[in-house]
C-alpha cells in the first residue's frame, strides 16, 4: 500500500513540475499606446520557445511591437525560464521585415541577465530608435536568439527583480507615449 502511494505522489509531482503553470502579463499591453495612422503595432501569435517547445529552457508569451512612424519602437514579452532557481543570460535580435520579406532593420540587444520567480513570467522591455524612412515600411517583426545560457540563480549579477522589471516597462511606455 505505502509502495502503491508512494508511485501516484510521484507520478503527480512529475505532472506539476513538468506543466509548470505559471502567471503572465498578457496582450496588449502597447496597443493603446499606438494608434494606427501613425504607429505599427504587431503581437506575436504563439509562444517563443527556447531552444524547442518540447525541451524549453525559456519561453516569451505575449510578445508585441509598437513602431511610430518616426522610427521610435518599443517591444515587451513576458519572459519565464523553466527550472528551480535558474537564470540565463540571454541575447536576441528584433529583425524588423517589410512586406516583401526583407529585413529593413536590426536592432541587437546585448547579452542580458534574468531572473523569475518561480510563479510568474516577468516583463523584459526593448526600445530603440530607427530611421523614419524605414519605420513606415515595417511588416512584421521576429527575433533572432543569438546567445542564451543558463545558470543558477545566485551566479548572476542583475539585481532587478519582478517589481523592478513592472516599473521598467510602466517607464518604457511612458517615454514611448511621449516620444515624437
Amino acid at each position: 500500500m505505502k509502495k502503491g502511494l508512494f508511485i501516484i505522489v510521484n507520478c503527480l509531482l512529475s505532472i506539476a513540475l513538468f506543466a509548470q503553470e505559471f502567471t503572465d502579463n498578457g496582450k496588449n499591453n502597447l496597443q493603446s499606446l499606438c494608434p494606427t495612422e501613425s504607429c505599427v503595432y504587431i503581437t506575436f501569435t504563439s509562444t517563443i520557445y527556447f531552444p524547442f517547445e518540447e525541451d524549453k529552457e525559456w519561453e516569451i508569451r505575449n510578445m508585441e511591437v509598437a513602431t511610430k512612424n518616426t522610427g521610435h519602437f518599443l517591444a515587451t514579452g513576458d519572459l519565464y525560464i523553466h527550472g528551480i532557481d535558474t537564470a540565463a543570460v540571454i541575447s536576441i535580435d528584433l529583425v524588423f521585415i517589410s512586406d516583401d520579406d526583407q529585413e529593413i532593420y536590426r536592432h541587437s540587444i546585448p547579452a542580458f541577465e534574468f531572473y523569475n520567480e518561480p510563479a510568474a513570467a516577468e516583463p523584459i522591455v526593448v526600445s530603440g530608435q530607427m530611421d523614419k524612412g524605414l519605420a513606415v515600411a515595417i511588416s512584421y517583426v521576429d527575433i533572432d536568439i543569438t546567445s542564451s545560457k543558463r545558470l543558477p540563480y545566485y551566479e548572476i549579477s542583475s539585481d532587478c527583480y519582478h517589481a523592478c522589471k513592472e516599473h521598467k516597462l510602466k517607464e518604457a511606455m511612458k517615454a514611448f507615449k511621449k516620444a515624437k
